[in-house]
């Protein structure tokens, strides 16, 4: 990851697909601001997250510069996008925001063939650069979908989920450098200038059931926001 090429991508998701702050009835996240949770705040800041009814005005507060200080200091680490190969780095680090960078991690390593346990390390990070660019896009891409339509809230989220991996898909491939001998010239990461519209409802957090409480034993309040 460099500056070039992390920051043009996480302004374009979210521009494209997370939007500013919002707090959707459906959405298992809570209050979420530029795709960064109430859950994310309180960790970032080293507090607990005892109340989304508490939180919810400090998440509507929170500047975009802490935002992006959250993506680097968290996300970017956790799926090691400095070192993955353009295309895949990512469809890992998306997948990683939408859905918790473990269970991202996870799926990348069954489609690769190493060991499962949820961390990017050397082992990992060597196989996903070694393995097809494409194949592994379009197979993270696919084994996503399939992940978030086994969730509870597909029916509410699942055609903003599905036109988000579509639009990912099509961005990431085109990252891809050409092999030696072809023509074709690789999408360049300039600087995001959103002229596209955004996908609407493709902020919601994808989680499993086991994320959630997960998030329950490590004393976070799961309430509801209000009616």
């Amino acid at each position: 990851m460099t500056q070039a090429d992390f920051r043009p991508f996480c302004e374009r998701m979210i521009d494209r697909y997370e939007g500013g702050y919002g707090w959707d009835r459906g959405d298992p996240g809570g209050p979420t601001k530029f795709g960064i949770t109430c859950y994310d705040l309180a960790e970032h800041r080293h507090e607990r997250m005892d109340s989304m009814q508490r939180w919810a005005p400090l998440v509507r507060a929170m500047t975009l510069q802490e935002a992006d200080a959250i993506y680097q200091t968290k996300y970017a680490v956790q799926c090691d996008f400095a070192q993955l190969n353009a295309g895949p780095d990512c469809v890992v680090f998306d997948f990683g925001v939408n859905s918790g960078s473990s269970r991202s991690i996870k799926y990348a390593q069954r489609l690769v063939g190493v060991v499962v346990d949820g961390v990017l390390g050397a082992e990992t990070r060597t196989a996903i650069n070694a393995f097809d660019p494409h194949k592994f896009v379009n197979g993270l891409c696919n084994e996503r979908l399939s992940f978030l339509r086994g969730l509870r809230t597909w029916g509410n989220f699942g055609r903003g989920w599905s036109a988000r991996v579509a639009d990912l898909r099509k961005y990431s491939l085109a990252l891809i450098p050409a092999a030696p001998g072809m023509m074709t010239v690789p999408l360049k990461r300039k600087s995001y200038e959103p002229k596209e519209a955004r996908i609407v409802k493709a902020f919601a957090k994808g989680y499993h059931v086991d994320d959630l409480r997960a998030l329950e034993a490590a004393g976070h309040s799961l309430e509801r926001p209000p009616r």
